[in-house]
């Protein structure tokens, strides 16, 4: 609206007359304010002040911006993948249970994360407005964490056993013989297990009978509430509240709110990185710096993921608990460093007063080339989270992998080290060609390579393929984390043009509220999909494949198969039926197979053809963003000019008073 434009003509040079004729209602098109910018008289000079005002950005700046996203991406890639591994198959959490709980908890965290924005903003602490927050919460988050990651510790899988039976498939007798470093020969171990089945104490390999322990029970309500109120608190703590300092805009104005913390697939806080320069390419390589270091995080995760896998294989539970206590205590110390190195900039007095929070979101989507940008956002969000949120489900079960968590993580390895190296790639090719259209171009090609992987069955892609389609896939996930952020930037620098306020406050709290529903479409229908298709944790078996089994000779036990081999490793040799069977943890109805299929490969491939055409055609380019910010640099140049002699005359007024 005019009344929010703050520049009057008359004030200041010839060059607010861009500002004056498009302060209406209705904004203009890119192309036409690219016209009026080209006649802008003051094109050359603006240019030369922002290049003059705006300084590379210093390593240690970058650095300190960056490093606190190593232990949430660890934290993110470990509770990710426990609500699979550890809630829903080690414990039997159903799917169903599952996906609405944490759709509840994400429904519930968009509404509060405006709640605690409000609550943040009107604190007035001698340690700024933010730390407060950051120092209450981040224990929170932290306990949390550690909790999630060990219900073990309180829970374990039931059994659905007939109390008068007898028939069972642990023996302490034959558990004694087994030899860990031994799996594939065990005579001993099999005369033992072979008394106790003729004996009726062991239950026989092959055994259907329905009271037998190897049907799995339905998991206590206890469970679901334990993981509800943790994941919750977790989200609440970690998502809306564990705030980067407040800071006011390079170019001054209205204080903006940071993006928060956040603990799920994409975890970010881009807002305190736009205010650190307004340079089109300085941002693409900040951006870039700062997703290097969340994907380190990931790397971490990896190494001492798959560490932890090999020395306890069969013992999932275990994993966790030792990961969580690890990243919990590391998190700690980020949080102490975070909270001793940054310090939050004085507040300048505003300029205006904020508006509402409804017309304060129909102003920004207002803005024409912030529409376009959400167009190809929302897609290109999903397309990158249902592959992280399935690639357990789809190695486990569509392609029947028993040791699926080295797979898992190999795999993960092998994208992260091809972000780490298309990061730098993508950078200078934004450089080059700009950031729209290096964007544009790889929708395209991950959209061809996942349509590729789908057509090819999940039999054939064990190895090689399912690896090829990693490392692409990494090229792919660098891409959609380093360009949408800094386009964004760039688009709240063309509303700053018109409105003349600084939104990245709003912005990024509606991007991470967008977020998290585009994280209920990509984790939570699948799920439900895979239910009403007849999904059972393990295949309908208590223990196995990664589950760890009451006994060491056991490598599942299920309905109608008992693995009784010479220990529970993966791979032992198995002492009755095919030895090269498949394990029945792994089986699934074909419905539930083909849901996994579908959303891990074919829905990505069509939200990323989706986001390329508006990726491609958004307004705003490398040319066009150095004008908006020319006169940007321009306005705020008249606007001090203007008030100088104004100054000058209430001090000369002050002293004729005095005199």
């Amino acid at each position: 609206p005019p009344s929010l434009v703050h520049n009057k003509p008359g004030k200041g040079p010839q060059v607010l007359s861009l500002v004056v004729r498009h302060s209406l209602p209705i904004r203009p098109s890119i192309s036409r304010m690219e016209a009026v910018m080209m006649q802008s008289p003051a094109s050359p000079a603006s240019q030369n002040l922002v290049a003059n005002t705006e300084k590379r950005l210093a390593c240690g700046t970058i650095a300190a911006y960056s490093a606190p996203r190593m232990p949430f991406s660890a934290i993110d890639l470990l509770i990710r993948p426990a609500r699979i591994t550890v809630y829903r198959d080690a414990l039997g959490m159903t799917i169903a249970a599952q996906a609405m709980i944490v759709s509840l908890c994400k429904s519930a965290d968009f509404l509060l994360g405006f709640m605690l924005g409000k609550l943040s903003d009107a604190t007035r602490t001698r340690w700024g407005r933010r730390k407060p927050f950051i120092a209450l919460c981040s224990p929170v988050f932290m306990i949390c964490t550690l909790l999630l990651g060990s219900p073990g510790w309180f829970f374990s899988r039931p059994h659905s056993a007939d109390g008068n039976s007898t028939v069972t498939t642990v023996s302490e007798a034959c558990a004694a013989l087994v030899d860990s470093s031994n799996r594939s020969s065990c005579v001993e171990l099999k005369a033992c297990i072979d008394a106790a089945v003729a004996s009726s104490t062991l239950r026989p390999w092959n055994a259907t009978d329905g009271n037998a322990d190897g049907v799995a029970a339905a998991a206590p309500a206890s469970l679901s509430a334990y993981f509800g109120v943790l994941y919750f608190l977790w989200y609440l703590s970690g998502w809306t509240s564990s705030l980067i300092p407040r800071e006011t805009p390079p170019g001054g104005g209205e204080p903006v709110t940071p993006r928060p913390f956040t603990a799920a697939a994409v975890i970010r806080y881009d807002a305190l990185g736009m205010e650190l320069t307004s340079d089109y390419h300085e941002r693409a390589r900040l951006f870039g710096v700062k997703t290097a270091f969340q994907f380190m995080g990931y790397l971490l995760q990896i190494g001492v993921g798959l560490g932890v896998s090999l020395a306890f294989e069969t013992d999932v539970l275990m994993q966790v608990r030792l990961q969580a206590v690890a990243y919990s205590a590391l998190l700690g110390l980020c949080f102490a460093l975070l909270l001793r190195s940054v310090a939050e900039r004085p507040l300048r007095p505003p300029k205006h007063a904020p508006l509402p929070m409804v017309p304060a979101v129909r102003q920004l989507l207002a803005n024409g080339p912030y529409r376009q940008y959400l167009v190809f956002k929302v897609p290109m969000t999903i397309a990158s989270l249902l592959p992280a949120n399935l690639i357990i489900d789809y190695i486990k079960y569509s392609m029947r992998i028993e040791d699926f968590n080295a797979t898992y993580y190999v795999a993960f390895a092998i994208v992260l080290l091809c972000v780490f190296g298309a990061i730098p790639l993508l950078i200078s090719a934004a450089r080059r060609w700009g950031k729209k259209e290096v964007l544009a171009t790889t929708c395209v090609v991950e959209a061809l390579l996942f349509a590729v992987a789908f057509a090819i069955p999940p039999g054939a892609m064990a190895d090689g393929p399912l690896y090829i389609l990693c490392a692409c896939v990494g090229f792919g996930m660098a891409a959609s984390y380093v360009l949408p952020d800094a386009l964004l930037a760039d688009i709240i620098d063309y509303d700053e043009l018109h409105t003349g306020l600084r939104s990245e406050g709003l912005y990024t709290v509606v991007e991470s509220n967008l977020q998290q529903y585009a994280e209920i479409v990509g984790g939570v229908v699948p799920s439900l999909v895979a239910y009403f298709a007849g999904f059972q944790s393990l295949g309908g078996c208590s223990c196995g494949c990664g589950a760890k089994c009451d006994a060491d000779y056991l490598r599942w036990s299920c309905p109608a198969d008992v693995g009784y081999a010479c220990t529970d490793g993966f791979g032992a040799t198995l002492l009755y039926g095919e030895p090269d069977r498949a394990a029945p943890c792994t089986v699934q109805p074909e419905g539930v197979q083909w849901s996994f299929r579908v959303f891990f490969l074919a829905v990505p491939a069509a939200c990323y053809l989706l986001a390329a055409i508006p990726a491609w055609k958004l307004p705003i380019s490398s040319h066009s963003h150095r004008a908006i910010v020319a006169q940007l640099r321009a306005r705020e140049a008249a606007e001090a000019a203007a008030a100088r002699p104004a100054a000058c005359s209430e001090a000369a007024e002050a002293v004729a008073g005095g005199a």
